[in-house]
């Protein structure tokens, strides 16, 4: 099953926010033009990936969004969050 969410440009949006789960789990995320503009190298940013346990806060992991991204999150992963921030307008396909 594909989910999508529109990510505007210049804008913080959140893709996972999961709290009180330990059981892992994997996401391939694509990214692609919103205006169905060239998806190679059309799609740039910012994500930020926090990932903490109960009692042990983890500060947030930045990454340079690029157009199909691998997210995992772990046993200890009680609250695990992916915020997405596009230059340009996108559309996250999960899978």
């Amino acid at each position: 099953m594909k989910r999508t969410i529109t990510c505007p440009a210049g804008e913080w949006t959140p893709i996972f926010r999961h709290h009180f789960v330990q059981m892992p789990y994997a996401w391939t995320v694509t990214f692609v033009a919103a205006d169905g503009g060239p998806v190679t190298g059309a799609v740039a940013g910012e994500v930020k990936e926090t990932r903490s346990s109960w009692i042990i806060p983890n500060p947030p992991i930045l990454l340079p969004l690029v157009d199909k991204m691998y997210f995992e999150r772990g046993w200890w992963n009680t609250f695990y969050s992916v915020y997405v921030k596009p230059t340009r307008d996108v559309i996250a396909q999960i899978q």
